[in-house]
């Protein structure tokens, strides 16, 4: 008898520690044989509120244009900044003769809003190069203002509609629909680049020469309009031009068309600069419930009871902590353009909001969690995170060890028990039998959802090992 019970008590800790070869533990770790052990549960409020985040790191290829004002958060703006390179040690032929056309294509494969709604794209040159080394001009709050001269006249603008008669090009690259809109733009723009070519062929040496000296960039943003916002995936600046060749009688005087193409690619700058309306404060201020709104909006808080866990088990091991954020169903079931729900949700520490995207990092399941919309019928509108465990002691810990040397860190720390739900674009290795997650970024597309909590409280659960 006295062997099954020490086999059963094997088999009670086989079972608890299989969970996660890291349980964490909150007291000791010290077993003393006369101890016996006991499994428990917990559970302890959370309290949640909407945050206002005007702006998210945004080092991206895909350029957003346009406006769409949202009955629930209001009028949304988006607007960038791009650069073009040129290959490197570029040349035009040597008999060129004249520039003929320049134009500029805006190619892209999605977007927001009403595809007929009738909006004015503007571009303007931008006047001074936008430094690369500098993080704070890849966040969506950037001043385009600092780059172009806002008073004198643009370059080109055209009236367009996402999906309407002004796209030129529909054309289909596999399963994908490319929609592609052409601006022409004065052509003593292009005799500019030709002049400067002429003048130093350097000039076209690498993209660092060439923004520097023939062209900075071009600001394009939304004249007028209101009611779709485009996804721009490519956009190609082209020179026509024409130059002798060969002719039959053997001399050089055969007119014949080229063309050069310059595209903003990822080895150079792209930025993007998004403004919301007031209404989102409106909306963070809301106690009945939080709200998640990209792009650069509204993000949840979260704040977690680390000092009532701490106080409750500061001699028990901690084996895991869940805790579920359920989606309303949409308050408008009859928006004409209802946003996207996201499909990825981060959970991060709230100072790390900002450095997490900065420094390109992955979820680490300590001071970061990634987690999906569930699938089945009963969690269908929920967004679980299984086990932050690790997450409450090293919060723990950090706080045990910052009151040793600062009577007041908690107090110079208010932040340290808060976490934020973040939605991001997952990119994963495709190559491997069990893919794993390579690339995490800001979700920059129109999404929203609206959870539950403020003066509804959520609920931990823990399980918990005494001794």
């Amino acid at each position: 008898m006295i062997r099954f019970k020490f086999l059963s008590i094997l088999f009670v800790m086989a079972l608890l520690y299989s969970c996660d070869d890291t349980t964490p533990g909150i007291g000791t770790s010290t077993i003393p044989e006369e101890d016996h052990i006991l499994s428990d549960t917990a559970s302890y409020e959370i309290t949640t509120k909407s945050i206002l985040v005007d702006s998210v790191y945004a080092r991206t290829r895909t350029a957003y244009l346009g406006r769409y004002t949202d009955p629930v958060f209001g009028e949304f703006n988006a607007d960038f900044m791009a650069q073009f390179t040129c290959t490197d040690n570029f040349e035009f032929p040597e008999t060129m003769q004249n520039v003929n056309k320049l134009d500029l294509f805006v190619q892209y494969t999605g977007f927001y809003g009403d595809s007929l709604a009738a909006m004015k794209m503007q571009i303007d040159t931008l006047n001074r190069v936008i430094p690369e080394e500098a993080k704070s001009n890849f966040y969506t709050s950037i001043d385009p203002s600092k780059y172009y001269n806002k008073n004198a006249s643009p370059i080109a603008s055209v009236t367009y509609s996402a999906g309407g008669a002004s796209v030129d090009t529909i054309f289909t690259s596999g399963t994908t629909k490319v929609y592609n809109q052409t601006v022409k733009l004065p052509l003593s723009l292009g005799k500019f680049m030709q002049d400067k070519y002429k003048e130093n062929k350097n000039n076209y040496k690498d993209a660092s020469q060439f923004i520097k000296n023939v062209l900075k960039g071009f600001y394009i943003h939304c004249a007028s309009g209101d009611g779709s916002v485009i996804y721009i995936d490519n956009l190609v600046l082209q020179i026509s031009f024409n130059y002798l060749i060969e002719s039959s009688t053997g001399k050089v005087d055969s007119l014949v068309t080229g063309i050069s193409r310059f595209a903003a690619t990822k080895e150079v700058i792209q930025v993007n600069h998004f403004q919301n309306s007031s209404t989102l404060k409106d909306l963070a201020n809301d106690n009945n419930s939080t709200y998640i709104k990209t792009p650069a909006g509204i993000v949840t808080e979260a704040i977690l009871p680390m000092d009532k866990i701490e106080l409750s088990h500061s001699k028990d091991t901690l084996n895991s902590a869940s805790v579920s954020f359920t989606k309303y169903n949409s308050d408008d079931l009859n928006a004409k353009y209802p946003m996207g729900t996201p499909q990825y949700l981060l959970m991060i520490r709230k100072s790390d909001l900002y450095s997490f995207f900065e420094n390109s990092k992955l979820p680490d399941s300590k001071t970061s969690f990634l987690t999906t919309l569930g699938t089945t019928a009963a969690t269908k509108n929920q967004y679980t995170y299984s086990n932050i465990a690790r997450l409450i002691t090293h919060c723990l810990a950090e706080k045990k060890a910052g009151l040793k040397s600062n009577p007041n860190w908690v107090n110079d720390n208010p932040d340290w028990n808060k976490v934020v739900l973040v939605p991001v674009n997952v990119e994963y290795d495709s190559s491997s039998t069990n893919p794993s997650v390579i690339k995490v970024t800001n979700s920059l597309g129109m999404q929203s959802i609206k959870l539950v909590g403020g003066k509804d409280k959520l609920k931990m659960k823990l399980i918990y090992t005494k001794f």
